[in-house]
């Protein structure tokens, strides 16, 4: 629900942005003159080869998601994403949640893990060019989420366990410039996404050679595909 509500507000955000009416500004990176087209719009078209973009939102769910877009030709682009995730992130430490909800004895922990994605970008508008205005982007992304787990009985040591996504989404957007060198990227989209989860329980077994009880982990391993709702924003830095 949170996903489709951010999807939402997004969408209206990209809507607001493209709707309003001026002069087109467009900023030659070559020559540095601006001139007005006769088309109306309140965007600045610039003409940058790159742009260094990092997404604050992607914060809340683990994520320092950094990014670069690279211009392909007047009407395309491409764009990486990397960085590092950290799991289990809340408002304070003791949101790191428990995994046995009756006897409270197994926690996990924050650990880094890593994800990065690569989308190609289309421009489509007759009266925009790359890096200015909407755009449609098919994204490929995979994640790595680690957690730590530990035993509060202290009978066995910490062990630790990992979530991996592999996501597939179709992103719609609009890339709207303050000045030359300041962007801000609004988009949102749909996919599917794989997801497999490998993590561990506390579990009892009885010796009968030793009369005694033991305890180890016990792995589980569950995995699926769901549907996915995504959105966000971007702030870019173009050269």
């Amino acid at each position: 629900m949170k996903n489709i509500f951010l999807g939402s507000f997004f969408s209206f955000l990209l809507f607001a942005a493209y709707s309003q009416e001026e002069k087109i500004i467009v900023i030659d990176r070559g020559s540095g003159k601006q001139y007005k087209s006769d088309l109306k719009s309140d965007r600045k078209l610039v003409t940058n080869t790159s742009v260094l973009k990092f997404s604050p939102l992607q914060m809340v769910v683990g994520e320092v998601n950094f990014g670069y877009e690279r211009k392909i030709d007047e009407m395309s682009s491409v764009e990486f994403e990397f960085g590092p995730t950290l799991s289990n992130v809340g408002l304070r430490v003791e949101d790191n949640h428990f995994t046995d909800p009756f006897g409270t004895t197994t926690q996990e922990t924050s650990k880094i893990g890593f994800f990065g994605s690569v989308g190609y970008r289309f421009y489509p508008l007759d009266n925009s060019k790359v890096f200015n205005g909407f755009y449609v982007s098919p994204v490929f992304k995979y994640r790595l989420m680690n957690f730590g787990l530990r035993d509060y009985s202290e009978n066995l040591k910490d062990t630790k366990g990992n979530e991996s996504h592999a996501y597939f989404t179709f992103n719609f957007g609009f890339q709207r410039w303050l000045s030359d060198n300041f962007s801000l990227d609004f988009f949102g989209g749909i996919g599917l996404g794989y997801e497999a989860i490998s993590t561990y329980n506390v579990a009892v077994g009885y010796d009968g050679n030793t009369q005694l009880y033991t305890y180890y982990w016990d792995k589980n391993v569950y995995s699926g595909v769901r549907f996915l709702v995504t959105g966000g924003i971007k702030i870019g830095i173009g050269r």
